[in-house]
């Protein structure tokens, strides 16, 4: 219950907001919208790419991934759309002396976000998602094969970031809290992201 508080609390607070900002500058959103431009002039489009690495105790990983997101302009200021994540990852085990056990690992989700442009270049940015995750559970070393199994889990994020760009090609830096985070989870439930915008 304390989770879903923590998530609603300020979804809510974001829809207050932005239903203030629509009906008040529900005339200059008609000024900046020409719908004879069609749908395509309200999208934006962004993303960002994962890269990491590690290694210890005879365990190490590659990973590599992208996560598009495509916005719709409600408002100049107040935009909703989906969000997507693919990640690969190459896991190497040593097993022996001179021995190395690999796998590859395949983890993708999809979510939903909402982002509000509080002043100029900064915003808010809520999200919620499903990440359907695959991780490494044992080693059988009679195969000489490594399992591993999925798991589906919820994140809804909540947090703000900015913006820089000239109007078509910019930049994102945004920090985010996960108030799903698993209590036992070894990661911290912030997340730090960066990423490229077109006509944000």
């Amino acid at each position: 219950m304390k989770k879903i508080m923590q998530f609603a609390l300020p979804v809510f607070m974001l829809l207050a907001i932005a239903q203030n900002t629509a009906t008040a500058q529900r005339s200059d959103t008609d000024r900046y919208f020409d719908e004879s431009q069609g749908f395509t002039h309200r999208l934006w489009y962004g993303g960002g790419i994962i890269l990491g690495f590690f290694g210890a105790n005879g365990e190490s990983t590659f990973s590599l991934g992208a996560t598009p997101l495509i916005g719709y302009k409600i408002t100049d200021n107040f935009s909703i759309g989906p969000r997507f994540s693919l990640i690969y990852t190459h896991y190497r085990l040593q097993t022996g002396l001179d021995r190395v056990t690999t796998t590859n690992l395949f983890d993708y989700g999809i979510g939903a976000f909402s982002r509000y442009k509080v002043f100029r270049s900064f915003f808010i940015h809520l999200e919620y998602g499903a990440d359907n995750e695959e991780f490494v559970t044992a080693y059988d070393s009679f195969n000489d094969e490594i399992i591993s199994a999925r798991s589906v889990r919820s994140n809804a994020y909540v947090g703000a970031g900015y913006n820089d760009g000239n109007g078509i090609w910019g930049y994102d830096i945004y920090l985010l809290y996960n108030t799903l985070a698993p209590e036992n989870s070894l990661g911290p439930p912030i997340e730090f992201r960066f990423g490229l915008t077109y006509n944000f």
